[in-house]
């Protein structure tokens, strides 16, 4: 009774407990954190859909067309449109193991003619444990065919661009090959890489992730039936003077058992390399079967001394500078003592010479002095003219400069040795041929190129052609002077080389040491024979050179092992290129000292056949053709 009271009295005295109100301040923050909620998504929306809207539209579009898309490269051609390089499509198959109605064993008997594989192989897969297996890359459309006739579930079938190589072994160093993933590796498959890929202006259609085309409205032209296409890539090569070099080149390098050896052969009055022929080579189609050293272009990558070929450089580098007088005579007596060195001939003392007799008798000690005549200034910025020491700026990766010491660091035997194409000079045999090219190009440096064209392949339209750089390095009467004296060298010489019957060749030989591996003294027995030369003398048209490097037979001279190729090359290719000749040659005339050219792969064609039964085994590792 007395609590009861109590409540009584509370309620009376109008005391009740009630529960607070919430303050007017939260609610005004959960406001304002609203509010800055939706400000910051629309921020976001306006920065993602307006500001960045275009870029992530172009990088969706890229997405969708590189999943999936079968985009075809451009094809390389020779200078009369030849393919040389060309894509198709070919076929992986991809087999979903768990999904196939058919049991392993039948399902393996029905496949293995089809893909051309064992059945035990195609088994083995079937029994790995994997849920989805790579059954057959690279499969062409007949096969396709055939496995779509099955109409098997689990089995799934992805088109892919498949890079093919016509001719074989023909330029392969120049080309290159692609990989795995479709990249141009080496040649100009890696030179122009981007160009070789490059659709144009027409969209490409773009894939779903299972690569399904999205429809996307659009005005322009699409490719809607034929794969994407990159540009066509026109080369300065022809097919045919191609095939010759390297018939050529192969024949002596085998005959001789060469280490590697290489045959330019350019047009010098704008730098197109016409053929270009490198002994190791391989075959682009099957690369994972060759040794790196098969598939470098070696003869613009590694540097040799050139020796007596680099003469026609010293010459005309003494004449231009005012060093050496046109008339001047020097006195060989074989030797020549410089500091504590001293300088030999390879065949003694000649006397007192000319420049005409220089080149005859390939005089160490006359180009020694020419070389000493000229300040260590003078020669080093004119062989530098000559594009010495650097790049030429061939249209391919991986060019050497070449090595040309810095003329302070030159001594006195330095000085004299580079005058014979030794001493503080290296160069690539494609820096040789751009060198003596200025001699044949009346005075002008023009810079060597592979690549001749880029085209639309739709509709033929050219969209660059490729102009060299050209700078003027001596004057015309020098050059026509050494052309002169080089020409008079051939015609009054004993040699072989430069022998090519109908026309007169400026040219000259050489046997040049080879440099150890540690870079200190020669190699004893080994050479790099070389010989260069253009014709006609009196309006060149043609530049050749060949060099073999490390030949074991015909004296390791360059006249006896390089000379041959030569000829036979300049001749067949002066007459293919309709080159008018100097005089009319008749070869049943006994009196005259020309004799018909015999080529190489002619000479040796029993000799080469009979090799033919080893090369069937080892054709891979020789680079053999």
């Amino acid at each position: 009774m007395a609590r009861v009271r109590e409540q009584q009295q509370i309620r009376d005295r109008g005391v009740i407990k009630r529960h607070p109100r919430s303050p007017l301040w939260r609610l005004r923050i959960w406001q304002i954190l609203l509010s800055l909620g939706a400000l910051s998504i629309i921020g976001r929306l306006y920065y993602l859909q307006i500001y960045q809207g275009p870029t992530l539209t172009e990088k969706a579009k890229t997405q969708r067309q590189q999943h999936h898309m079968l985009v075809h490269r451009g094809a390389i051609t020779d200078r009369r449109g030849l393919p040389l390089a060309v894509d198709t499509t070919r076929y992986d198959v991809f087999v979903h193991v768990k999904l196939l109605k058919k049991e392993k064993e039948e399902a393996a008997r029905i496949l293995s003619p089809i893909v051309k594989e064992p059945e035990s192989k195609i088994l083995k897969l079937f029994n790995s444990g994997y849920p989805i297996i790579t059954l057959a890359r690279h499969l062409d459309r007949e096969c396709i065919d055939q496995l779509q006739e099955l109409n098997w579930t689990g089995v799934d079938i992805v088109s892919r661009p498949f890079r093919q190589y016509p001719e074989g072994k023909l330029a392969a160093t120049l080309l290159g090959y692609t990989d795995m993933d479709t990249k141009g590796q080496g040649g100009v498959e890696q030179a122009l890489q981007e160009t070789l890929t490059d659709t144009g202006n027409i969209p490409k259609p773009q894939l779903d992730g299972h690569g399904r085309t999205i429809l996307v409205p659009s005005k322009q032209p699409s490719w809607d039936i034929t794969p994407p296409l990159g540009r066509h890539v026109e080369l300065t090569l022809d097919n045919y003077l191609q095939h010759l070099a390297e018939k050529e080149l192969y024949a002596m390098c085998r005959h001789s058992h060469a280490l590697r050896g290489s045959v330019i052969l350019a047009d010098p009055t704008n730098g197109e390399i016409l053929a270009w022929a490198n002994y190791p080579t391989f075959d682009p189609n099957n690369y994972t079967k060759f040794k790196y050293e098969h598939m470098k272009n070696w003869s613009m990558v590694d540097v040799y001394q050139p020796g007596s070929t680099f003469k026609i450089v010293t010459v005309a580098s003494g004449l231009e500078t005012g060093a050496i007088k046109p008339n001047q005579t020097f006195y060989d007596g074989g030797s020549l003592t410089v500091g504590n060195r001293t300088i030999h001939n390879h065949d003694g003392g000649h006397g007192t010479i000319n420049l005409k007799g220089l080149f005859i008798h390939s005089s160490n000690i006359a180009s020694a002095m020419i070389g000493m005549a000229m300040t260590p200034k003078q020669f080093y910025d004119k062989l530098s003219d000559f594009g010495l020491g650097k790049p030429t700026g061939i249209d391919l990766p991986g060019e050497s400069g070449g090595i040309l010491l810095n003329y302070k660091r030159w001594t006195p035997i330095d000085q004299a040795t580079t005058g014979f194409g030794q001493g503080a000079i290296a160069v690539t045999p494609l820096q040789l041929v751009a060198a003596v090219g200025v001699l044949a190009n009346n005075g002008t440096w023009v810079q060597p190129h592979l690549i001749r064209r880029v085209y639309d392949p739709r509709t033929g339209v050219t969209e660059k052609w490729i102009e060299p750089k050209k700078r003027k390095v001596i004057a015309p009467d020098v050059a026509k002077l050494v052309s002169s004296l080089l020409a008079q060298n051939i015609a009054e010489g004993t040699q072989i080389a430069g022998q090519v019957p109908g026309y007169r060749v400026a040219g000259k030989t050489g046997t040049a040491q080879k440099v150890t591996a540690s870079g200190r003294g020669y190699m004893a027995g080994q050479t790099i024979a070389s010989f260069i030369g253009f014709l006609p003398a009196s309006n060149p048209q043609l530049l050749c050179l060949a060099v073999i490097d490390s030949p074991q037979t015909d004296g390791r001279w360059g006249n006896t092992v390089a000379g041959p190729v030569f000829n036979a090359v300049a001749l067949e290719a002066a007459r293919y290129l309709n080159i008018s000749p100097d005089y009319i040659y008749n070869a049943n005339d006994k009196t005259q000292k020309i004799k018909p050219v015999e080529a190489p792969s002619v000479k040796y064609a029993a000799e080469l056949a009979h090799q033919g039964s080893g090369d069937a085994a080892s054709g891979a590792e020789s680079g053999q053709h």
